[in-house]
């Protein structure tokens, strides 16, 4: 349900295996072009032959129009059918008040790295879904990346936060890093190949090291060397303090978006 950027790295993920075949439907006919290209999937007329074909839905929409989405769901949708749901700030009761009290309802927390295999998404049941409802939507969501079920579906807010916009911020602070680097002189192609290979060698060297990230902080910071003089630059301009702003800012729009 909608064919955008998301719908697309899922698709491509799951593009080939036998035990789905998918089928897409979305107001704008270039998105359904660019989803069929993507995946090799098919495109529903509407969203009554949408549902009539499937059995795990997934609604990849903004949550602007969310309500309308579910309004022209409700006719369609039974007992057979696990909706799974991407859309920033749409709680589980939102399915429930909209569609019926027993649906199978996944909700999922997945980021924009998806498009690249590299995403990490957490997910929570509501509704009358269970175990095997979520091992289902885990499936889904383990062909772009990472993905784990969590009970507490309050903690999505906080992801949010954290996985969802994260690569905003990350994205950010490579602007900065390449800001930085034009300014003591290093031509834009360099100072480009630098900042991607560095964030992403840190990034693996995290994921294979048995330390924490503070140990592996420490042992590139040399007493009195460049990385400590940096680092003490950043603390004197508020670095933590304006990432832990960032993400509390992030966390309280979620639950703003949920109503929360």
């Amino acid at each position: 349900m909608g064919a955008g950027n998301m719908a697309r790295a899922l698709g491509g993920g799951l593009a080939g295996r036998d035990e789905f075949a998918l089928v897409a439907t979305d107001p704008v006919a270039e998105a359904i072009a660019a989803f069929r290209e993507a995946t090799g999937g098919a495109a529903a007329d509407d969203v009554a032959s949408l549902l009539a074909q499937s059995d795990v839905v997934i609604v990849a929409v903004k949550p602007q129009v969310l309500p309308e989405v579910l309004a022209s769901m409700k006719p369609h949708v039974d007992g057979r059918h696990l909706v799974v749901s991407i859309v920033a700030g749409g709680p589980g009761r939102t399915f429930t008040r909209a569609l019926f009290a027993g649906v199978r309802v996944v909700r999922a927390m997945p980021n924009t790295p998806a498009l690249v295999g590299e995403g990490m998404t957490v997910l929570v049941g509501g509704g009358s879904a269970d175990r095997a409802d979520r091992e289902t939507a885990e499936e889904i969501f383990s062909a772009v990346g990472r993905a784990v079920t969590v009970d507490d579906e309050h903690m999505l807010d906080a992801v949010t936060a954290v996985s969802g916009s994260g690569p905003g911020f990350l994205f950010a602070y490579a602007e900065a890093m390449l800001q930085a680097a034009d300014e003591v002189g290093l031509p834009a192609d360099l100072a480009r190949m630098l900042v991607q290979q560095t964030i992403l060698g840190s990034a693996r060297l995290w994921l294979q090291s048995a330390e924490g990230v503070d140990v592996l902080r420490e042992r590139v910071t040399s007493p009195g060397g460049t990385t400590q003089a940096g680092l003490e630059a950043l603390g004197a301009h508020g670095f933590g303090a304006a990432i832990g702003a960032a993400v509390e800012a992030a966390s309280r729009r979620s639950r703003e978006l949920s109503g929360g």
